[in-house]
């Protein structure tokens, strides 16, 4: 009967290791054709209320196609939830960056202001409603994110600012790539709804099942919002 112990649970090793191995290897990737819609975000002009000149980024992360999210929600299993880390929306020539920042819900993000003049961050959006105050230069201020969903961000200084922060209840999810690519790894086995988000366009829901470790390809469209 000793014998048999060590075999037993090297056997019941294997199983689990293979168990991980076929459940982590799943891989989505594809590409995402920005048709029709806006190709830059609205920008403001003229002068602040306290009458210096509007300013905008061009920064690469304040660009539409840098700002598509792709995400994969689980249907078949609770996925395990770890909080993002450093995750930061800097606030450089009244612009915010990125202008739309993926985090896991409960995640805690630091604003920074890198301008030379205070800001502040407001959010009006229901069960997220929060005010940082305003803050001279250098300043950086952390806010926990507990709602899950899009949550709206202004400057009640500079009311052309504006952001977007996307809070997932998933841990699947990524930024479009420069050449307007994209790939998720580590995934496992299962069913998952696909989402793709870029403001002032059409989002993109897909059912998806990936199985195997295999590597699966998507490539999508998004248009404009009637």
């Amino acid at each position: 009967m000793s014998r048999l112990i060590p075999l037993f649970c090297l056997l019941s090793l294997f199983v689990l290791s293979s168990h991980f191995y076929f459940n982590e290897l799943n891989v989505i990737k594809g590409k995402i054709i920005i048709s029709n819609c806006p190709k830059v975000f609205a920008k403001g002009d003229g002068y602040n209320k306290d009458g210096t000149e509007i300013m905008q980024s061009d920064n690469p992360l304040t660009q539409p196609e840098r700002n598509v999210i792709i995400s994969l929600h689980p249907l078949s299993f609770e996925p395990e939830l770890t909080l993002t880390k450093d995750a930061y929306i800097s606030q450089s020539e009244q612009t915010f960056i990125p202008n739309v920042l993926p985090i896991v819900v409960g995640s805690k993000i630091h604003f920074l202001n890198e301008d030379e003049f205070f800001h502040n961050v407001q959010s009006y959006t229901s069960k997220s409603r929060f005010s940082i105050g305003r803050r001279a230069p250098g300043i950086s201020y952390s806010i926990n994110i507990k709602k899950v969903g899009v949550i709206d961000l202004t400057c009640d200084i500079h009311t052309h600012m504006n952001a977007r922060i996307l809070s997932f209840e998933t841990p699947y999810f990524t930024r479009i790539n420069e050449d307007g690519t994209y790939v998720i790894k580590d995934l496992p086995d299962g069913k998952y709804r696909l989402e793709i988000y870029l403001p002032n366009c059409e989002g993109i829901v897909d059912e998806v099942e990936l199985i195997g470790g295999e590597v699966f390809e998507f490539d999508y469209e998004m248009l404009a919002k009637p």
